[in-house]
């Protein structure tokens, strides 16, 4: 006990903040939570897109190849919406034969999305707030990947 008390009356004195803290433990839990960002964990070999006229077929393909359990749909090098597994369900759940149907007929229009440069804890929170499982990472207008729930629990910041 004497050494706790020890150890924050100088944490006080020296004005010793958990910014502090994380800098010098970058790997723990709150070195990462305060300093780790979206792009130092994004995977951009991953990156599931298709077009707005894509068969549906191919957009859970895509969605099956790269393992997220998403797709952006992208026309003219801007993501236009987002197709989740959720969306698969629904549209299978509606239609009985779906030959008929176009990614940009299922999609979400407007998804949530997030800059790289932001924190990932910051990110949780988006994803939290909005109960959903994934992120569309997109800086300056350009899709750059999807940053998924899971890979967050990896990373060891919840």
């Amino acid at each position: 006990m004497l050494g706790d008390a020890l150890a924050i009356a100088l944490m006080e004195l020296r004005n010793f903040k958990s910014e502090d803290f994380a800098v010098y433990h970058p790997g723990g839990a709150l070195g990462k939570k305060l300093l780790l960002r979206v792009k130092d964990m994004l995977d951009t070999t991953h990156t599931p897109q298709v077009a707005p006229e894509a068969s549906i077929k191919k957009a859970i393909m895509e969605i099956s190849e790269k393992r997220l359990g998403v797709t952006a749909v992208i026309e003219n090098e801007k993501v236009i919406g987002i197709i989740t597994d959720g969306d698969i369900r629904r549209m299978l759940n509606n239609n009985d034969t779906f030959t008929h149907l176009v990614a940009k007929d299922i999609m979400t229009k407007n998804p949530k999305n997030i800059n790289s440069s932001i924190l990932v804890s910051e990110a949780l929170s988006v994803l939290e707030n909005n109960a959903i499982t994934q992120l569309i990472v997109i800086d300056e207008g350009v899709y750059k990947g999807i940053l998924h729930l899971h890979d967050i629990l990896k990373e060891g910041i919840v």
